[in-house]
């Protein structure tokens, strides 16, 4: 298998999904030659973890491969992490049984439990559990529906003899015990059939020399990589590495609400698997940063081990009272009567009234450890974490030749106009810009949100949140106070023809970037730094910039949302008004952007021709009002386009 390049995204980032996954890929080889060979359990839960690893893995750097070869491992490996997390599951519920035996049942020294197994016809053949392996030579002849169940008690205890209508019965000195002993049977009789299942599985995984295969084309990435002097601490990289630990953050909050709740059990699990897949995120990308996320994901870890716990009690909550009826029912059939089913009742029950209590606990576990997060501003303390080193890539990768002028490209406001956007980053790449920057609203009005969002995430360009980001992204068109029929449409179009990879990508956006260039401190946002919607330009009375100039400690401030280009300096603070690459409102229909160069120190602003029919015939042929394809041909505000004084 021979890697083509036109599939990966940027070399350093696929030499670092390499050198990220092939240690997993060993790692799985080895644990699932032990799930074969041995008997212990941990190799199928070291396995089973490093394949959800993978999985996460292949989701987080599917960019770096070819979409078929991504779909096949990740089907590979799903039919490999089934089949672990099936047995895993009942081997972490026969350890929590056996566990609860030994540390609530005082009378397991020398004890022997006579339970019996599903009949095929009228007879039995008593099982023993717990201290023997098998049955006394004197009780191995069949009965015919007869159970003798009896518990070798200590000898300074008395045994209880009791007579029913189906034969002989002990009561044992523990009450609690032959139901959770049957319970223990049960799960071990489960556990016991999809055994050859899973080795099945295992052994097809291996002959089909799945994970040879990625490894070698992980190498063979790997090494080209290395060939081209390509390193692993890219810009791309920590962007990406930003970009998806905030969309699973993102995903985390937004079962917050759920905390104030215990009976919200669904989400309960689900903000597990989300906490979950947050932490393989962190790992994930762990080995681009210098401490290795060791604190943060110790913590996840910790959260995760609440809302495991969580999951399992809620788990026997909901399928104890099926159980239950379910072995009812079986003693029924076997005896008859309900008489025998009455020594396991209070098995059950105690089981189900301790995974109850519990639950409670750790649900106010889970409430102080989220709690406390946020008071020690342990979520502020990892988003500045990830974004640092982004800036520092981005100045080392813009900023490391001293000899010639530095030139960005600052751009603004592209409002979904895709043709105006190809424009400029063609005209930008001509003229020597060495990065874009981007000061947000990137969607809404035009025809191509989707394809705008993708080319900006392509180009790599560095963007903040607009306010028109913002208020697609939380819907804003569903307040009464949005009036304007047009606007509320734009926003609606915008959000349904988003992808959900676009969407979590805006959301996480953030609202500044810090940069410095040079000796130049830079900083972008999209109206001022106090406010996404407050507009810049040069009517503002030097006294606002004044103060804005007092709060930063920036000698450059970009910004967008007016669509008007501007250049101010105050107080030896320069400020930079993109204006609008998409929906320019001066009266001039071209693309506008801005080139800053640094050393020597200059900025110009430059008008970019693009295919404005191109742009508004999509606009027509996707049914959006006329006054958008208006507002483009004729570079005015919506607003005078449509007779209307409401503001943008």
């Amino acid at each position: 298998m021979h890697c083509d390049n036109r599939s990966i995204k940027e070399p350093g980032f696929a030499r670092f999904a390499a050198e990220t996954m092939l240690p997993l890929l060993s790692q799985l080889d080895q644990e699932l030659s032990g799930v074969v060979s041995s008997d212990d359990i941990e190799y199928i839960h070291r396995a089973r973890v490093a394949t959800r690893r993978l999985r996460a893995c292949l989701g987080i750097f599917s960019s770096c491969f070819p979409k078929p070869i991504t779909k096949k491992w990740s089907s590979d490996i799903r039919l490999i992490t089934r089949a672990l997390g099936e047995a895993r599951d009942l081997d972490v519920q026969i350890d929590f049984i056996q566990s609860y035996i030994s540390s609530h049942i005082q009378d397991t020294g020398n004890n022997q439990t006579l339970f019996f197994t599903e009949p095929d016809c009228n007879s039995a053949i008593p099982a023993i559990l717990s201290s023997q392996t098998e049955p006394d030579n004197n009780i191995k002849e069949p009965m015919n529906r007869v159970l003798f169940y009896y518990l070798l008690a200590p000898e300074n205890d008395d045994i209880v003899e009791k007579k029913v209508d189906a034969g002989l019965i002990f009561t044992p000195a523990d009450p609690i015990r032959p139901g959770l002993e049957c319970l223990l049977l049960r799960l071990q009789q489960r556990r016991s059939n999809i055994q050859q299942d899973v080795v099945k599985t295992v052994e097809r995984f291996e002959s089909d020399r799945i994970t040879k295969s990625m490894r070698m084309y992980l190498h063979e990435q790997k090494i080209r990589a290395e060939l081209e002097g390509v390193g692993i601490h890219t810009q791309v990289a920590y962007q990406e590495a930003f970009l998806h630990i905030m969309a699973a953050k993102s995903v985390l909050f937004s079962f917050e609400p759920s905390l104030s709740d215990p009976t919200m059990v669904h989400r309960h699990h689900e903000m597990r698997i989300a906490g979950k897949k947050l932490r393989y995120t962190l790992e994930s990308f762990s080995g681009l940063f210098e401490c290795k996320l060791k604190s943060e994901i110790k913590t996840f870890k910790e959260l995760q081990d609440i809302l495991g716990d969580m999951h399992d009690c809620d788990v026997w909550i909901e399928n104890l009272p099926t159980i239950a009826a379910r072995e009812e029912k079986r003693t029924f059939r076997y005896f008859g009567n309900h008489l025998f089913f009455s020594l396991l009742k209070p098995g059950f029950h105690e089981l189900l009234e301790s995974r109850i209590q519990k639950r409670k606990k750790l649900f106010s576990d889970l409430q102080k450890l989220w709690n406390s997060l946020k008071e020690d501003k342990f979520w502020e303390q990892l988003e500045e974490k990830i974004t640092k080193p982004i800036h520092y890539s981005f100045q080392a990768e813009t900023g490391n030749c001293t000899d010639k002028p530095l030139t960005l490209a600052l751009i603004s406001d592209v409002h979904a106009n895709l043709p105006a956007l190809e424009a400029v980053l063609t005209d930008a790449k001509e003229k020597g810009a060495t990065a874009v920057c981007n000061a947000g609203d990137s969607i809404g009005y035009g025809a191509f949100p989707d394809e705008v969002v993708t080319r900006l995430r392509n180009a790599h360009v560095l963007s903040v949140m607009g306010n028109y980001d913002r208020s697609v992204l939380t819907q804003k068109w569903k307040l009464k106070k949005i009036r304007s029929s047009e606007k509320k449409e734009a926003m609606q179009f915008a959000y349904r023809h988003l992808s959900k990879e676009n969407r979590e990508y805006l959301k996480n956006l953030p609202r500044q970037i810090k940069l410095r260039i040079r000796d130049k401190n830079l900083l972008i946002t999209h109206g001022s730094p106090d406010s996404l919607t407050e507009y810049l330009v040069m009517e503002t009375p030097d006294s606002r910039y004044s103060e804005i100039v007092d709060k930063t400690d920036a000698d450059v401030i970009i910004t967008g949302h007016s669509h008007l280009p501007s250049i101010k300096s105050v107080n030896g603070v320069w400020f930079i008004n993109c204006g609008s690459v998409g929906r320019s409102e001066d009266g001039d229909p071209r693309a506008c952007y801005a080139l800053l160069t640094v050393d020597p120190f200059s900025i110009i602003h430059i008008r970019v021709p693009y295919e404005i029919d191109k742009a508004i015939e999509a606009i027509y042929e996707r049914h959006l009002p006329e006054s958008f394809a208006k507002v483009i041909s004729e570079g005015k505000p919506l607003d005078l386009i449509s007779d209307r004084k409401e503001g943008d």
